[in-house]
């Protein structure tokens, strides 16, 4: 069989969102099946790359690589083949943004989280604060490398200015409830896959995408073989290709069982 890449995201696809971060041992079976018959397995994610490649459950499926930061960081093998930053001359403007629009701001770089901490933080941002010790830098530095970030609107948020004020660089991602992502124009999470099809010599036809949220949008609309996990966003059923189960329903190995990309 020739080779095939999936792409997988994280949350809600490889590992529960509830909280427990439960990882289904389908999953882990499937993943390292999907590799051992000479696939290539990679993660998909907004997150930037130290919160992907230290968690223990990456760890302990094993990928070939990582597109990171929806597109901007990609590696693989230990090789960094891709490593896009924010320019220098729009990290004060992002910060000013947010302080003169009241959005609680968290910039995300490949070794820090910036953290605003000239604001109280709200619970989302105490918990990476709490969680992140050796990954933690106050957004008022210097020198910052970071290539993308997160927002929470307040009470006396002005979301539709900040939006407009960072637009020349950012393109923003309505994750809902208040949660803001925002991207660097140019990358994606299917600038990601373009980018490796063409490294490996593949075509789109040989890439497959498993999702379950708005963020995964781009990748999921850039493939045909594109698979929305059963628990994924409801409104995300009509630009898919397959809707698989759960994810503690064995969503993952039966979606790469279906595709015949597995036993």
């Amino acid at each position: 069989m020739k080779q095939k890449i999936v792409f997988f995201d994280i949350d809600g696809t490889l590992i529960t969102e509830d909280g427990n971060q439960t990882l289904p041992e389908s999953t882990v079976y499937a993943i390292q099946e999907l590799r051992r018959r000479g696939h290539l397995a990679f993660i998909n994610s907004g997150r930037t790359l130290f919160n992907v490649i230290e968690q223990p459950y990456i760890l302990r499926i094993g990928f070939d690589g990582y597109v990171c930061a929806c597109g901007a960081h990609i590696l693989y093998r230990g090789e960094h083949l891709l490593t896009a930053t924010v320019p220098s001359e729009a990290h004060a403007a992002v910060i000013d943004a947010a302080r003169r629009y009241h959005m609680e701001l968290l910039l995300e770089g490949p070794d820090y989280f910036y953290f605003d901490l000239s604001i109280p933080m709200n619970a989302s941002r105490q918990s990476l604060y709490d969680r992140f010790p050796n990954h933690r830098e106050n957004v008022d530095i210097p020198n910052k490398c970071f290539n993308k970030f997160v927002t929470w609107e307040t009470p006396e948020s002005d979301t539709a200015s900040f939006v407009k004020a960072v637009s020349p660089w950012f393109t923003y991602i309505n994750r809902g409830g208040g949660f803001g992502e925002f991207c660097m124009h140019a990358y994606s999470k299917a600038t990601g896959i373009q980018f490796l099809a063409d490294r490996f010599g593949l075509s789109l036809d040989d890439c497959y995408v498993i999702g379950d949220s708005m963020n995964d949008l781009p990748m999921l609309d850039y493939v045909q073989h594109s698979i929305l996990m059963g628990n994924g966003t409801p409104s995300l059923r009509s630009h898919v290709e397959y809707v698989t189960t759960d994810i503690l329903d064995d969503g993952i190995e039966n979606a790469l069982v279906h595709y015949n990309l597995i036993p």
